[in-house]
């Protein structure tokens, strides 16, 4: 069976929840109420966390907005290492869900920073998977704008 793209399997997920409560002949309330779950549960929380990284992949490092995102990070990353850049980033964003707890504490906490390292923890995760070690840094140096300002020197 070939593999159908998340956004399709997410639709699917929702009808069918839907369909289950129908056939258990479920009042027409208990149906909606069956797929709004499905369709607003943390599974489609996830699913469209990874919707989310699937989009900025699909745009790849070139992309103005990949690069405005990811470019910051990238940069301080440095090194040519996969799995070093790994643990930096799992370090930032330990960190950074510490300081937004804290922050939030007092009511002034932003959710940004915290989304932007959990999707390029699922980036970097996703290369190692993939064995993408070595057009890791190929990609670190396109966020980055290496070679433009090698040039420019």
């Amino acid at each position: 069976m070939p593999m159908r793209p998340r956004r399709q399997r997410e639709l699917e997920r929702t009808r069918r929840a839907a369909a289950a409560a129908r056939s258990q002949g479920r009042a027409a309330l208990a149906v909606a109420f069956a797929q709004i779950d499905a369709a607003f549960g943390q599974a489609a929380a996830i699913n469209a966390f990874k919707l989310r990284v699937e989009d900025w992949l699909r745009l790849g490092p070139q992309h103005p907005a990949v690069r405005a995102r990811f470019g910051a990070r990238a940069a301080l990353l440095g090194g040519p290492d996969l799995d070093i850049a790994i643990v930096a980033v799992e370090r930032w964003w330990r960190a950074e869900r510490k300081a937004f707890q804290i922050a939030s504490a007092f009511g002034r906490g932003s959710r940004l920073s915290i989304e932007v390292l959990a999707e390029l923890r699922l980036i970097l995760r996703l290369m190692r998977r993939k064995r993408m070690h070595a057009a890791f840094a190929s990609i670190v140096a396109a966020l980055c704008d290496e070679p433009i300002r090698m040039a420019a020197e």
